[in-house]
């Protein structure tokens, strides 16, 4: 069976004009316009299930880079979220797991960082682990497990939650780094998740050894994290949810409106960090799996979000002033306006590899 939703606003680079996407087996077969649509339809000869979007946004699905409190988010398809990455004892087999070690586990792995990276099942976690110190992050902990993770190439999540543990983790990076070489401590691709200022010789440390950055909200949905002039030094920036509920459209909306105008983004490399960049730091033995995903164009997964939207526009490439355009002329997908005083958009349906996840009540 093939579906065609007709008729709403399709986000894709490979034609930002298309309102009407055309779906089967699970992938993205084409999109355009609704005449053409109508057509291709025509020629076709079979059945199609035809969705009338009503004028309704489709965007990729949203990537939650870092969720620390799965109760919150029973549902992720609700917000639009496809893929979840988790921190616990045990993950949910349907998310992205990284299993917790605390700062006692990481002083004595010894050399078996292997037990580190199990799950509870006894099966290794796709090669991922993550350390965080419940009671502040140990240093010594820290540089112990950092160097032994980039030697056998297991990449780390590292979740530090006060300044003094930011601080640490940095340090360890930068004496791996020393000790091993930047190449090998960029081929295992670690990630660190903040939700505080970065420094400019921390943003440098994540910049020359290739490290990527999860950016988290505070609790009142502010970003205190230098989005911007990490972007600007070419570090890889996503965004996570972390002990909150999962909110992709209020943290995008953070981004634009950062407290320190000189750190406001695009609303585009905002989107970006919301989708594509959560996959993008992913291991390697993930990599293949969702390499196509984070876009709407033909040969892609069809995962993708619905939304109702009160206005839709282009933002100013420059993130420090509030310009929008609504010209489609301008050859860019549009995104909701999200400026203050713009309703929220509303999650209509979630869809995952072809296959609906969601649909809210509110969209018949």
């Amino acid at each position: 069976m093939s579906t065609l939703y007709v008729n709403g606003t399709i986000h894709s680079t490979s034609d930002p004009y298309a309102t009407a996407l055309l779906v089967e087996s699970g992938s993205v077969a084409w999109v355009g316009a609704d005449d053409t649509a109508d057509s291709m339809r025509g020629r076709s000869g079979e059945t199609w299930d035809v969705v009338d979007l009503e004028g309704a946004l489709v965007v990729p699905a949203f990537v939650d880079s870092l969720c620390l409190d799965v109760s919150s988010q029973a549902e992720p398809a609700r917000s639009g979220i496809f893929l979840s990455v988790t921190v616990g004892r045990e993950n949910p087999t349907e998310a992205i797991g990284y299993h917790l070690v605390d700062s006692d586990e990481a002083a004595g792995a010894a050399s078996d960082l292997a037990a580190l990276v199990t799950g509870t099942g006894g099966e290794r976690t796709a090669g991922l682990a993550a350390v965080v110190g419940p009671g502040g992050l140990d240093g010594g902990a820290a540089a112990h497990l950092t160097a032994q993770a980039t030697a056998a190439g297991v990449q780390l999540y590292l979740l530090p939650s006060e300044a003094e543990d930011f601080t640490a983790v940095i340090s360890a990076l930068r004496a791996t780094a020393q000790a091993q070489g930047t190449q090998a401590l960029g081929m295992a691709r670690h990630r660190i998740a903040w939700s505080g200022p970065v420094d400019e010789e921390s943003m440098g440390t994540l910049a020359e050894n290739s490290l990527s950055f999860t950016a988290v909200p505070h609790a009142d949905g502010t970003l205190a994290t230098p989005v911007a002039s990490l972007l600007s030094r070419a570090v890889p920036v996503s965004f996570g949810s972390g002990d909150g509920p999962a909110d992709p459209w209020g943290t995008l909306r953070a981004s634009l409106e950062h407290r320190e105008a000189e750190q406001r983004i695009s609303a585009r490399s905002g989107f970006t960090a919301a989708t594509r960049a959560g996959l993008r730091a992913l291991p390697h033995s993930l990599g293949a799996q969702y390499a196509a995903a984070g876009r709407i164009a033909p040969s892609s997964p069809a995962t993708f979000g619905i939304w109702a939207a009160e206005s839709l526009s282009v933002q100013a490439p420059d993130g420090r002033v509030a310009a929008w355009s609504t010209d489609t002329r301008a050859g860019t997908p549009l995104l909701p306006v999200l400026e203050e005083g713009t309703a929220a958009p509303q999650c209509l349906a979630t869809v995952v590899d072809g296959a609906e996840v969601y649909r809210s009540q509110d969209w018949t």
